[in-house]
């Protein structure tokens, strides 16, 4: 499964965003990156694809510590989007991107209580 979710990892859009993205909340992403525009489609991507990790993971379907352990840039993306993302949520529906921030919230606490430097954490028992 990882590998065919990775063959799904947007690539082009994850590089736009790095280069590109610059919105602090929500009003101003709407205001650089209109619906149709090419960054609009851009954090799309990366949104629906962060969405669908999250609901694998979240549904025991993949395993969090690969998933993690591979990030699939989800930290620096996060740190970007996460405020654009909840403020979407808030003004269109509680349901959208729910799974994208829980994966991102469930990062974090994985970050914090269960990776450690020099692969040990892969040493802990199961």
């Amino acid at each position: 499964m990882i590998l065919e979710l990775s063959k799904m990892y947007p690539r082009d859009s994850a590089r736009w965003f790095q280069a590109n993205f610059s919105a602090k909340d929500y009003e101003e992403f709407t205001k650089k990156y209109p619906r149709g525009s090419q960054g609009f489609g851009r954090c799309l991507d990366m949104l629906n694809f962060f969405e669908m990790a999250g609901v694998l993971v979240s549904h025991g379907l993949l395993n969090e510590d690969l998933f993690f352990d591979l990030s699939f840039g989800l930290a620096p993306f996060w740190h970007k989007m996460g405020p654009v993302a909840k403020g979407w949520q808030k003004a269109v529906d509680p349901a959208l991107w729910e799974n994208a921030i829980w994966l991102a919230d469930r990062q974090k606490v994985w970050a914090e209580k269960v990776w450690k430097p020099d692969l040990k954490w892969k040493l802990r028992a199961k």
